[in-house]
């Protein structure tokens, strides 16, 4: 990719731009459902949130770049942390993203930059630290991405990085889409495989080996939590990953949609009947720039 334009975002070459450009895309057309669903997904947030933060080591005073950062999170926890001596950077290669996030957000608490996380628009070693939630699986150049941060960060900085654990793991998530894939009788594409991209152990890891990074580590957290059956609780996350396919359906399809989504979950019923028992398990990936 070439560098910066004078707007913040990255120019590329065709050949780039024939990788970058579906994702975009992609996500341009997710843009209403995050922004409709950002603010009742507070609390899921926070859940992952804090031990991410918490990895990365963020204090007062410290300038953060969160990539990746969608409609808020985790850009907006982190602007608690670092107080009012402190910036955090909200980026994302979606425009439409960080209009979503300038409706949440009061515009002192954080800057919002257009960016390509592969053609960071900022000068070398000014970010004490760098997050990006659910993001890195998404770049064709992961690689590159890793390099670019740590030219931005300064020494001693740290980066952080969190994605999904393999598929087979996130009950929510696999229900939902095998459940829309029957529906609507159409595979899954290819962006639905990314986002599991880093999922296997070490996989992200050996991508960070192959950049300056030191003290590269990975942790897993594994969720379980429950959910009372007489409760449509998979409204947002069906918006979120599957609302761009779903748009077309009328009342009577997404009623006849929810009833296959119901059947699907009747194999995690506990023993009383009251609740469904899930899974989730997510990776957090740090390393140190020491030099």
């Amino acid at each position: 990719m070439t560098g910066p334009d004078r707007d913040g975002t990255s120019g590329s070459s065709s050949q780039d731009a024939a990788q970058v450009d579906p994702v975009r895309s992609h996500w341009t057309e997710k843009v209403d459902d995050w922004i409709t669903w950002s603010n009742p997904m507070t609390v899921m947030a926070e859940r992952f949130n804090w031990p991410f933060l918490e990895e990365i080591g963020i204090e007062p005073g410290h300038t953060v770049l969160d990539l990746a950062s969608g409609v808020g999170e985790p850009a907006l926890t982190a602007a608690s942390l670092v107080g009012t001596d402190g910036m955090v950077i909200a980026t994302d290669f979606v425009p439409e993203m960080l209009d979503g996030l300038r409706r949440r957000v009061e515009p002192h608490r954080l800057q919002l930059t257009a960016a390509d996380m592969t053609a960071l628009p900022f000068p070398d070693e000014i970010i004490d630290r760098i997050s990006c939630r659910f993001g890195i699986m998404f770049v064709p150049d992961a690689v590159k991405a890793a390099v670019e941060c740590w030219r931005v960060l300064k020494p001693g900085g740290r980066i952080g990085f969190m994605v999904w654990g393999p598929r087979d793991d996130q009950t929510l998530f696999s229900v939902l889409a095998n459940a829309v894939e029957d529906f609507l009788n159409q595979g899954h594409d290819e962006h639905h495989f990314a986002i599991f991209r880093f999922g296997e152990d070490d996989s992200l890891p050996a991508i960070l080996r192959q950049t300056p990074f030191d003290n590269i580590r990975e942790i897993s957290l594994r969720f379980s939590p429950k959910v009372q059956v007489h409760q449509t609780f998979w409204h947002a996350q069906l918006d979120m990953s599957f609302g761009h396919l779903l748009r077309d359906l009328d009342e009577d399809a997404r009623k006849e949609l929810d009833h296959l989504i119901r059947d699907r979950f009747s194999p995690y019923v506990t023993e009383d009947g009251l609740h469904y028992q899930l899974a989730a398990h997510i990776k957090i990936v740090t390393a140190d720039k020491t030099a």
